[in-house]
Parts: structure tokens; sequence; C-alpha cells
């Protein structure tokens, strides 16, 4: 079954980031537009890497050698897989284009269309792992993913549990290795601290005279379509939300009420007839945004103001974000 992920609303202390990427930013140069981002894009891409789908399979690469080679040293073979690829097929519209909304609304419930349903995964060790033993299968998976923990019965099953990749095994050093360890820049006092006052500051854009008044132009155009929003992040997130509880529906009991096993082949699709109907929701809903956000100027009020504080920050909190970023670079 594709898994698909859900976009989640953004915590203050990410606002900035999230911000740049939702505002189409792609690119950094020296001063900021809608277009190809500005200067805090470019930091921030430099960072943690852009959005494109060369960045993902590069890392995905990296981390699947570094997971072979430390396999190795514990005696076992891996063959490294090969990077899912999530990029867009040729002739598809730009994702923020009327048409793209007409015939794909939010890519919610098309995503099959736009990725073509996805690849059924198989994996390269497969064969390997036939080869083995039961007690030498839990070796190697120990091995990959470290060993379980133990589940105390007694425990909060609210409470949080700490991550260490420490302990989940060659997976968990590849993971450190390519992502945390290079993404250290992220826990640190001073930035994390700059992060939130940076999303207090980023916060102006929705106090925007302009942006402000194109919202209200939005509310009342999205009504007379027939959908009831106060805001034009609402949409796209109510049909994502309205997707995952067709997929909760369709999962088995998380209480684990159901009886008997799971059957590990049931594909736990929603109801055909839901998913239809969301659709025709979904594209009729994004169609009907995309016109109020261009009747209404949003569109353009918000890409101009995304592009004027970009530049404002960057002016304010560029030397600083550098300064934090070269301790790390040093530690490369």
């Amino acid at each position: 079954m594709l898994m698909r992920r859900t976009p989640a609303l953004p915590s203050l202390a990410a606002a900035t980031v999230v911000a740049l990427a939702l505002a189409g930013c792609t690119g950094g140069t020296s001063s900021a537009s809608a277009e190809d981002g500005g200067p805090m894009t470019a930091f921030y891409e430099k960072l943690g890497g852009s959005f494109e789908d060369e960045d993902y399979e590069r890392q995905q690469r990296e981390m699947e050698e570094i997971i072979a080679a430390c396999m190795a040293e514990q005696g076992f073979e891996y063959t490294p897989a090969e990077p899912v690829s999530m990029e867009e097929p040729e002739g598809l519209p730009e994702w923020d284009s009327k048409e793209y909304a007409e015939q794909y609304g939010y890519g919610a419930t098309t995503s099959d269309e736009i990725y073509g349903g996805g690849e059924e995964y198989v994996d390269p060790n497969a064969d390997y792992l036939a080869t083995m033993s039961e007690s030498e299968q839990t070796a190697f998976y120990e091995a990959l993913y470290g060993t379980p923990p133990e589940v105390d019965p007694e425990a909060d099953p609210e409470a949080e549990i700490e991550y260490n990749w420490e302990e989940n095994g060659c997976s968990g050093k590849a993971s450190h290795e390519v992502y945390e360890q290079q993404g250290g820049i992220w826990e640190d006092p001073e930035f994390t601290a700059l992060s939130d006052e940076m999303s207090t500051e980023w916060e102006a854009v929705l106090d925007d005279p302009k942006v402000s008044a194109a919202q209200d132009k939005w509310v009342e155009c999205i009504a007379d379509a027939g959908f009831d929003f106060s805001s034009p992040d609402e949409p796209q997130q109510a049909i994502y939300d309205e997707l995952n509880a067709l997929y909760e529906a369709a999962a088995p009991d998380a209480e684990g009420d159901v009886e008997g096993e799971v059957d590990p082949e049931a594909s736990f699709e929603p109801d055909p007839a839901a998913m239809a109907e969301l659709k025709e929701k979904e594209l009729e809903l994004a169609a009907a945004d995309y016109a109020c956000k261009e009747s209404s100027g949003f569109t353009k009020a918000q890409n101009d103001a995304y592009a004027a504080i970009e530049q404002q920050m960057w002016d304010k909190y560029g030397e600083r974000l550098e300064a934090i970023a070269a301790k790390y670079e040093s530690e490369k």
C-alpha cells in the first residue's frame, strides 16, 4: 500500500522555515522575490537541502551506503535499496496553477494519478534473508534497527518516548550521520531562540493590511462558492483531514479489539465510494480556492508580503544566522 504523508500545520518555532516553502521559494538570490526565493530561503536550503527530488535521493543513497558498511562490520551482507523517487511526471501542470487545481485539486485523493500509484517495494535483501534461520534473521534485524525496547505495562501510553539513534542499529547510525549530525544547528539554543524570535516577526505577514484585506475578500468569495472557511490555509488541510479519517476508518482497530491476527496482505484501502465523493469535493474546492485567491488578490498580496519580510528579516538576522551556522560547518 502506498503510504501518504499528510501535511501538518507548522509550530511557531518552525513557522519561518515552513512559510518559505509554502511561498513557493526554490532558490536563493541577493534579493527576495516570490518567484525564486530570497536570502532566507537560500540559507535554510543550505542547512537542510532544498525540496528537490534529487536532494532526497542523494540523502537516501548516503544512508544506504552507511547502513551497508555498518552491517558489514556486524558480519552481515546488506544490499543498499534504491531510493523511491516521488518526482512528478513530465507534462504535469505547475502545482500552483489553475490547471493543477482543476485536474488534481490539492494532490490528496489524486496522488495515484500524479505519481502513478507507486510501485510495490521489493526488498533487495529478501533472498539473502531467506537463507537464514529464524535466529539469524532476528540478529540481522537487530543489527539493522536495534533491539526492540521492552514494553513497560505500567508506563503511561501517552508519555513521549525519547529517541536515541545509538539504540537503533545501523539505520539509526545512518540517519544520525546524514540528517541529525549535519543538522545539529537545529538543536542549538542560540539558533532555536533566534528562530522563535523570527517566527514572531514572520507573523507580521498575516497582519499586512493588503493581505488582511485580500483575505476578507477571499472569505466572501469562497462562501459564495458554497464553502465555509475563515482562512485560505484551511481548505487544503480540511481535505487532508478527511482523507486521514477515511484511512483511519479502514485501518485495523488500534486498541486490538479485532479478533485474530491482522492479515499482512490486506491493503486496508478506504471505501471507494467515499474516496470518489471526497475527490469530487477536493476538485471543486481547489478550483474555487484558486479562483478566489486570484480574484481577491490574495496570492499577489501574500507573495509580495513574503518577499518583503524575507529580505527584511535577512537584513536583520542574516549575519547572526551565518555566524551560528559557521560553527557547525567547522565541525564537519
